[in-house]
């Protein structure tokens, strides 16, 4: 039996960079680039007389949502103008018929140039309010709370989010200095001074039940960040565990995006006592 470290790198005999066509059987296939979606080298197979499309995951696990330019399992950054003029390339084929990575089959080309243009529309509208917040000198968290789209262009948010769209969008573009403190530039986050911060404020018990106030207001990320600096300085408070875990519980309540919703879930596993 072969030794795995001792197994040969498979090295790819054809390479293309934009396109590649070839015959298999009596079969026509094309292979088209189209960047912008999980990754950079993510391809299309077009199969012209069948007028069908495997697309994989370049739409992400669910066709008809925005994209997910940022990933919260740390995945790099997608550029949202790639994906726009790649999901042009896809719709310029015209396909009958769209097999995604996840779930079943898109038919009908109606439905499916329906489907593409508004995603693709939805996330030029994105890409472009972001833009033009930044040159208007308004803060990334600001872009995240004001952006939504208009009627017309509403898609699903089960995987990928708009705020979260957003972010990336800046980050992206900017890197991750937000130009916001001097403090961003320096190995010290600003939770270092947590334990000043409560000392100031009358003491953990002053800060938790003040956190707890927030939670009763409607403000249960407000409640979230007032509960952490809590715990930051002291982790052990009952107080403000219980806040942050009826916070995430209240969170949880609506909230449909896979991506938050199982992140949300694993806190509320984590904070629940045993």
């Amino acid at each position: 039996m072969e030794n795995p470290s001792d197994t040969q790198i498979p090295v790819p005999d054809v390479t293309f960079d934009d396109r590649y066509d070839f015959t298999l059987g009596d079969r026509r296939i094309e292979l088209h680039h189209v960047p912008g979606g999980e990754t950079n080298d993510s391809l299309v197979v077009w199969l012209p007389d069948e007028k069908v499309a495997l697309v994989g995951n370049f739409f992400s696990a669910l066709i008809g949502h925005i994209p997910n330019l940022v990933t919260m399992r740390g995945d790099r950054l997608r550029d949202p103008l790639a994906f726009v003029a790649s999901v042009d390339r896809i719709l310029a084929l015209e396909p009958d018929v769209i097999l995604p990575g996840h779930h079943g089959a898109v038919e009908g080309a109606d439905l499916i140039r329906d489907e593409l243009t508004r995603i693709r529309d939805a996330t030029q509208w994105v890409r472009d309010q972001t833009v033009a917040g930044m040159n208007a000198g308004k803060t990334v968290w600001q872009l995240m709370d004001e952006i939504s789209l208009p009627p017309e262009l509403e898609v699903g948010e089960g995987y990928g989010k708009v705020s979260w769209d957003v972010r990336a969008i800046w980050e992206l573009y900017t890197g991750w200095f937000k130009h916001e403190s001097t403090t961003e530039l320096y190995g010290s986050p600003r939770r270092s001074v947590d334990r000043e911060l409560v000392a100031l404020a009358g003491g953990a018990d002053a800060v938790a039940e003040r956190a707890a106030e927030r939670l009763t207001d409607g403000d249960p990320v407000g409640a979230i960040h007032l509960a952490e600096v809590v715990r930051s300085a002291d982790p052990d408070h009952a107080g403000s565990r219980a806040t942050m875990l009826a916070a995430h519980q209240r969170l949880r309540e609506d909230e449909s995006n896979f991506w938050l919703a199982s992140g949300l879930d694993r806190e509320i596993a984590r904070l629940t006592p045993d």
